[in-house]
């Protein structure tokens, strides 16, 4: 009876590390993050930024060391106001989706850099009261994104990550009336299980 204590603590500790180990493994990891998404309007007539507070989760799964696939959905939760007084003009955020591989090249134990491409949407809403004239309207712009980021671990499951991405540009239905640029910076943290 006295030896099957000591078997049993062995054993137990044993399937305790085995178990852990598995969940390190399991390659699924989860995250939010925060970040500033940025739209920039080149025409003839003025240049304008115009700058969103977003707020997402995503969702991935860790193909091996250096590569994952990964699933993200953000809102805005700030808008910009292009005027102030009697005429207003809003432009916001609705959502912002994409699904992306993500590749990853560790730096020592912490820390590592990644590179991210694939496919994203950005649905905009934009409403107006000028001159007497109100109105609002939607559109989703879709295509590649891609970008580059950096994660620090701060313990062996969490860990902090900053990024930036380069998001489908606004269509010019007038096609030549202004050029635009359009950039997503986020810090957020990931958990893995």
């Amino acid at each position: 009876m006295l030896k099957l204590i000591p078997t049993t603590v062995v054993a137990g500790s044993f399937l305790a590390v085995a178990g852990y180990a598995q969940a390190q493994d399991s390659g699924f990891y989860v995250g939010g993050h925060y970040g500033q998404h940025k739209v920039e309007l080149e025409s003839d007539i003025a240049d304008t930024d115009l700058k969103f507070g977003v707020a997402g989760v995503n969702a991935g799964y860790q193909l091996t060391s250096f590569l994952a696939l990964e699933a993200r959905y953000a809102v805005g939760v700030e808008d910009e106001d292009i005027f102030d007084g009697d005429d207003s003009a809003r432009f916001e955020i609705d959502r912002h989706m994409a699904l992306v591989a993500r590749g990853s090249i560790p730096l020592g134990e912490r820390f590592s850099i990644f590179g991210i491409a694939g496919y994203g949407e950005t649905r905009y809403a934009f409403a107006y009261d000028v001159l007497g004239a109100s109105g609002s309207e939607k559109s989703t712009e879709k295509g590649l994104v891609y970008g580059a980021g950096a994660a620090f671990n701060l313990t062996e499951r969490l860990s902090l990550v900053a990024e930036y991405n380069v998001l489908p540009k606004l269509e010019d239905d007038d096609e030549g009336f202004y050029e635009s640029d359009v950039s997503l910076m986020t810090v957020g943290l990931n958990y893995r299980f």
